[in-house]
C-alpha cells in the first residue's frame, strides 16, 4: 500500500466508517512539504490502539497484523525505495507484564542479541505524562550494517508501544541522518489511548446492546430508502472526487453455482464506489460491497482498491487491493489480495466478535435508527478494515440543527471511533441519509449525481479509457 494523495486525513479517517470506509488515513495523505531538514510525511492513525504518528511519503506499508516476538501484535511494516530504510510499530500486552523499567532491560538486552549487536545505546523519551526509552543498536551481516532506533513507550501497566526504525549504512556519516528521521517520526507521535475509557464508555454500550436486541427481533422491518445518493469529497478545501452509496433489501446467495444445495439468506445491501483524483494525476477507485442477513447471524464485507498511476509515471501498473471479510455467527475471518499476489494468501486469524459488535451494514442505518434518540452517546464494536481490529464506535444523537444550503430539518450526530478523541459532526435527513460530514479538513457533502458527472466525470471517463477498465 503506498500512501500517497490528500492532505489531512488523519482527522478524517475515523468518521468515514460512517459514510466510507477505505479512505484510511495512510492512503488518503498528501505529502507535507519538507523542510530543509525533514521527510515528506504521510499521516497515520490506529484507532484501536489510540496513538497517530507522522511517517514517511512514498514507501511501501503492510497494515497485516504480525507477531515477531512473544506477547506482541505487529501493526505496520514498512519499506523505503530501494529498500534501505525500514520500519515496524509493535505493540506488546500482556497481563503479567513487568514494570516499564524491568520490561526495557529485558527488552534491550534480547533486541541487541536478536540484531547482533554488541552494545545498546539507552537514552530516556518523555511526552507527558508518559515517559519512555530510545534503544539504538548498531549490527553488522556480512558486507552490510544496519543502524537502528527503537521508541518505546509505556501506554499502561499491561501495554508497550515500540516504533523500530533502521537504515543501511555505507560509511559512518550515514548514521546522522537516519537518526535525524527517526528523530522527526518520534517529535510527531500523539497518543489517545485511555485505559479508563472502556469503564466510561460502559453506558454507552449498554444502550448499545439494548438496540442489538430490538434490531435481532425488528431488523426485517426496518424501513430502508433503496434511493442512490452522490456525495463530493472535498480536502482542506480542495475537491477530490465523489462517491455513491445505495442500500437495499435483497437476497444474498452465499453458496457457488456448483455447490449440491443453495445457501442463501435475506438481508440488507449496501453498495459504495467512489473515484478520487490526486494532484500528481493519479486516480483511485474503490468498490464498496456490504450484506447483513435479517438474523444477524451472517455477514460480508468486501473493499476493492484499484490504484491508477499518473500518466507521466513510467510503469502504468494498475494495483488491485481486495480485502474480503466473511463472518458467521461469532467469527470473524478476514483475507487480502492484490494483482501482485502470486498465490492467495492465508487469511487472518478468526476474530470473535462479542455480545456489542453490530455489522458494517447497520451501521450506514444507525442514524436512521438513533433519530428519536435522547442526546447520550451509543456505543458498539465494529471490525475496522485498515487495523483487522475491533474498535468502539460511538454516536451521540444532537437533536435538529440548521444545516446551510439544506431547507428540511436535519439532524445531526456526535461520531468517534476508537480512541481518538476528535469527534467527526455527521448531519442527516430525515429518514437517516447523510447530508454533510465534518471531519477535521475533510468535508463530505451530498450532491446531485448530475453536478458530479459535469465536475469529475471526463477524469473518470479518461481513466477508465486509458486503462480499458470498466468501473462502475
Amino acid at each position: 500500500m503506498n500512501p500517497r494523495a490528500y492532505t489531512g486525513a488523519a482527522l478524517a479517517r475515523f468518521a468515514l466508517a460512517l459514510l466510507l470506509p477505505g479512505l484510511a488515513a495512510g492512503q488518503t495523505t498528501q505529502p507535507t512539504q519538507p523542510g530543509p531538514t525533514s521527510l515528506p510525511s504521510v499521516s497515520y492513525a490506529d484507532p484501536a490502539f489510540g496513538f497517530e504518528l507522522q511517517l514517511p511519503a512514498g514507501w511501501e506499508y503492510d497494515r497485516t497484523r504480525f507477531q515477531q516476538f512473544k506477547d506482541s501484535i505487529g501493526l505496520l511494516r514498512g519499506h523505503g525505495p530501494g529498500g534501505r530504510r525500514g520500519l515496524q510499530i509493535i505493540v506488546f500486552r500482556s497481563f503479567e507484564m513487568r514494570r516499564f523499567e524491568d520490561w526495557i532491560v529485558d527488552f534491550g538486552k534480547a533486541s541487541a542479541e536478536l540484531t547482533n549487536s554488541p552494545r545498546v545505546d539507552w537514552e530516556t523519551w518523555r511526552l507527558p505524562p508518559r515517559a519512555g526509552a530510545i534503544l539504538s543498536y548498531t549490527s553488522k551481516l556480512g558486507a552490510i550494517t544496519t543502524r537502528s532506533h527503537y521508541l518505546c513507550v509505556p501506554f499502561d501497566p499491561s501495554t508497550v508501544w515500540v516504533f523500530i526504525y533502521s537504515g543501511n549504512l555505507t560509511s559512518e556519516p550515514e548514521a546522522e541522518p537516519i537518526r535525524r528521521e527517526f528523530d522527526q517520526i518520534a517529535r510527531s507521535l500523539r497518543i489517545y489511548y485511555d485505559p479508563e475509557e472502556v469503564d466510561r464508555l460502559a453506558p454507552a454500550f449498554e444502550r448499545g446492546k439494548a438496540l442489538l436486541a430490538r434490531l435481532h427481533a425488528q431488523a426485517a422491518k426496518v424501513p430502508l430508502d433503496e434511493t442512490e445518493y452522490t456525495y463530493e469529497m472535498t480536502l482542506a478545501g480542495k475537491p477530490i472526487g465523489y462517491f455513491t452509496r445505495r442500500i437495499t433489501r435483497e437476497e444474498h446467495v452465499f453458496s457457488g453455482p456448483n455447490a449440491p444445495r443453495r445457501d442463501a439468506e435475506d438481508g440488507v445491501r449496501v453498495r459504495e464506489r467512489s473515484w478520487r483524483f490526486a494532484e500528481d494525476g493519479s486516480v483511485r477507485h474503490t468498490r464498496v460491497d456490504l450484506f447483513s442477513s435479517f438474523d444477524l447471524q451472517s455477514e460480508l464485507m468486501e473493499n476493492q482498491q484499484t490504484q491508477l498511476p499518473p500518466p507521466d509515471l513510467p510503469s502504468q501498473e494498475v494495483l488491485v487491493r481486495t480485502d474480503q471479510v466473511i463472518r458467521e455467527k461469532d467469527v470473524l475471518l478476514a483475507s487480502t489480495t492484490t494483482s501482485r499476489d502470486v498465490d492467495l494468501p492465508d487469511a487472518g486469524k478468526p476474530i470473535r466478535i462479542g455480545p456489542v459488535y453490530l455489522d458494517q451494514a447497520w451501521v450506514r442505518l444507525l442514524p436512521a435508527l438513533l433519530r428519536d434518540s435522547p442526546p447520550e452517546p451509543l456505543a458498539a464494536a465494529i471490525y475496522d478494515g485498515e487495523t483487522r481490529a475491533l474498535v468502539a464506535h460511538t454516536v451521540r444523537p444532537l437533536g435538529e440543527r440548521k444545516l446551510g444550503g439544506y431547507d428540511g430539518p436535519a439532524h445531526a450526530y456526535e461520531v468517534r471511533d476508537g480512541f481518538i478523541d476528535r469527534p467527526s459532526l455527521l448531519y442527516c435527513d430525515e429518514r437517516g441519509n447523510p447530508l454533510r460530514l465534518e471531519a477535521g479538513e475533510l468535508i463530505v457533502t451530498r450532491i446531485s449525481r448530475h453536478e458530479a458527472d459535469r465536475k469529475y466525470g471526463p477524469r473518470r471517463d479518461e481513466a477508465r479509457r486509458r486503462f480499458s477498465l470498466q468501473l462502475e
